[in-house]
């Protein structure tokens, strides 16, 4: 009964994050900024306790389902998939295009090619950015997961990196939007 009443709790916070970020995002415009607008160095700018709260709610809630087992190999791969960068730059050079949040950086094609990168746990990702959408999309062939990152300004000019995390093993994707001055 405990744990049912966890679940309830945990989906109850995961709908009133839910419920945050989509008011949050009906007052954000939908223009896809360009390249040149979108290079630059950022720090992050939120409320960190409130947002790793948003986070653990919706991570709870894609985990739920989970035995006991899947989550211990789960759970370390989603929180570093999930963990809010301090700081994000982004740098056009030539045709490629760098993504460095905090200590780790990736470099792709600006044509929206792929290109192959290491994530924290040594697997090899497929990565690529769409030009037309602002996002980064980033899939792990060997666990099935997808994080994808678009990228929008806001009214007060700050940078929302949408974050969409998902895998054919969670219950629901993991969401949120920290926000970022230049």
């Amino acid at each position: 009964m405990l744990r049912s009443k966890e679940l309830f709790v945990g989906a109850m916070g995961f709908c009133l994050a839910v419920s945050a970020f989509g008011m949050q995002a009906l007052a954000e415009p939908d223009q896809v900024p360009t390249l040149d607008k979108l290079t630059g160095s950022y720090k992050y700018a939120g409320d960190r306790t409130k947002e790793e709260a948003a986070v653990k709610a919706s991570s709870d809630t894609a985990t739920a389902g989970m035995g006991r087992m899947t989550l211990k190999r789960a759970l370390p791969r989603l929180q570093a998939s999930t963990r809010i960068p301090e700081s994000l730059t982004i740098t056009l050079q030539g045709d490629q295009i760098t993504f460095k949040m905090d200590d780790h950086s990736v470099t792709v094609p600006k044509d929206g090619s792929s290109a192959s990168a290491k994530t924290a746990f040594g697997e090899t990702a497929d990565v690529s950015f769409d030009t037309k959408t602002a996002t980064l999309r980033q899939s792990v062939a060997k666990t099935g997961g997808v994080k994808t990152n678009t990228f929008r300004f806001n009214e007060a000019g700050q940078l929302v990196m949408r974050v969409h995390v998902t895998n054919s093993k969670l219950a629901a994707p993991v969401t949120f939007s920290p926000h970022y001055t230049k």
